[in-house]
């Protein structure tokens, strides 16, 4: 089989960088326990108010988009804390498909961790941490610890998650195994909802009951209010520009604000679409087609040192990755190699793509020498396994793999190793030509 080679960098000239086009969906939670619940759909300039789902909700809490799951385009899960249940809808329609879970203690806040498994909060019960597999599958209580009417997560740059307490009034820190590692914020916090970390390294917190978004340094210690003046603030989301949507209960409106924290305007009006009680804010591109623009580096930083190399073929709408990793498990210290490294290992995998999805073949190439032509290399044309790589946008993918004659499977997420490629990406999901 004579693969192509792989182009590691298409010099080609950048048209102007234009990002996917971006609609903002926010979780109305109505009178909170009682109806009316509504998810609705805005345009990027905040117009346009469409009611997107109305199906099933029972006091919904958040809105996660999983791309490339039920095709193109994908399906969204809305967490429901009345019910106990996260749903799954459409992404597109925002038809009905299913359950996704249940039996849940008052779900609250979702997010996909740096595995790649779905976090999910308890409002009651025991207040644990969930994991689930991307299918629905439970997977375990990631923490022993509970957090009582937990709303707000995120990780920092070490991995360790944070789970915020609203009743509690403070925030709670986990190693990378979900072992406690105690309380990080225990002052200056009236009701925290969402918390998220800055480029800094500074943890924000969203006090509800303190109307105001607050900042923490890495060590917890008070920096002060970075954002004030902000009534019954939950619901928090980044635009591409870096600019921040958060969502305002009293004002029952969704305000715009720089990256540093300036207020531009109300990017959603007071009570567009019927909103009352924002309590959820998503900012979503739309799903990206595959172009030559994803052609790069790819790797999952957990695992520095292995990763794929990307090459796309438009007119042939095929994709071909080099995979490089390395054993199941380290080879004796007595075996040497005299290029390389003993435990290093290389595979290919190439196939056709639609939209965001390449669903491709593994091969393993065998027999051969280095730069000679005797033995000659082999390699079975049947495939050792699958590869699925699917693009959530220019910078963010999932590979998902099978080899099932060494019984392994699992997910990587990827990014790219570095960011040069994005802005051709982007022009070339934006129509350019």
């Amino acid at each position: 089989m004579r693969f192509p080679l792989l182009l590691l960098c298409l010099l080609l000239p950048l048209g102007p960088a234009s990002a996917q086009p971006v609609s903002i969906y926010v979780s109305d939670a109505g009178n909170f326990q009682n109806p009316p619940w509504q998810i609705l759909k805005f345009d990027e300039d905040g117009g346009n108010p469409e009611v997107f789902i109305t199906q099933n909700l029972a006091w919904p809490q958040d809105i996660l988009f999983l791309e490339g799951q039920n095709g193109i385009g994908g399906t969204v899960l809305v967490s429901n804390l009345n019910s106990g249940r996260i749903d799954r809808y459409n992404a597109e329609t925002g038809a009905f498909i299913g359950v996704f879970t249940q039996n849940i203690s008052g779900p609250t806040r979702m997010k996909l961790g740096p595995d790649g498994l779905l976090y999910v909060l308890q409002w009651s019960g025991l207040g644990r941490v969930l994991r689930y597999q991307l299918n629905g599958v439970f997977v375990d209580e990631f923490t022993q610890v509970g957090v009582p009417q937990a709303i707000g997560l995120d990780w920092d740059a070490a991995g360790r998650l944070y789970v915020s307490s609203y009743n509690g009034g403070y925030v709670r820190r986990f190693d990378t195994d979900g072992a406690d590692l105690g309380l990080f914020i225990v002052a200056n916090l009236a009701g925290p909802t969402n918390i998220w970390f800055d480029a800094g390294g500074d943890l924000l917190v969203a006090d509800y009951d303190g109307d105001a978004i607050k900042r923490f340094g890495p060590d917890a210690v008070y920096k002060g209010v970075f954002i004030g003046g902000l009534g019954d603030p939950e619901g928090v989301a980044e635009l591409p520009d870096g600019r921040l949507l958060i969502g305002s209960g009293s004002a029952s409106a969704v305000k715009l604000y720089t990256a540093g924290g300036a207020f531009v305007k109300d990017l959603v009006a007071s009570g567009a679409g019927g909103l009352m009680n924002p309590n959820a804010v998503v900012v979503r591109r739309a799903p990206l087609e595959i172009n030559a623009g994803i052609a790069d580096a790819w790797y999952n930083p957990a695992t520095d040192g292995q990763g794929f190399l990307v090459t796309v073929f438009p007119e042939r709408e095929e994709l071909f990755v080099a995979w490089f990793t390395y054993d199941t498990e380290r080879p004796p210290q007595d075996v040497t190699a005299v290029l390389g490294e003993p435990g290093h290992r290389w595979l290919t995998a190439q196939g056709p793509y639609i939209g965001d999805t390449a669903n491709l073949t593994v091969f393993l190439t065998e027999g051969g020498v280095f730069d000679s032509a005797t033995p000659p290399a082999t390699t079975d044309q049947a495939g050792i396994g699958t590869l699925k790589l699917e693009f959530a946008d220019c910078r963010n993918g999932l590979a998902t793999y099978a080899i099932p004659s060494l019984g392994l499977s699992g997910q990587i997420p990827l990014q790219r190793i570095v960011d040069d490629n994005v802005a051709r990406c982007e022009a070339l999901a934006a129509g350019a030509p």
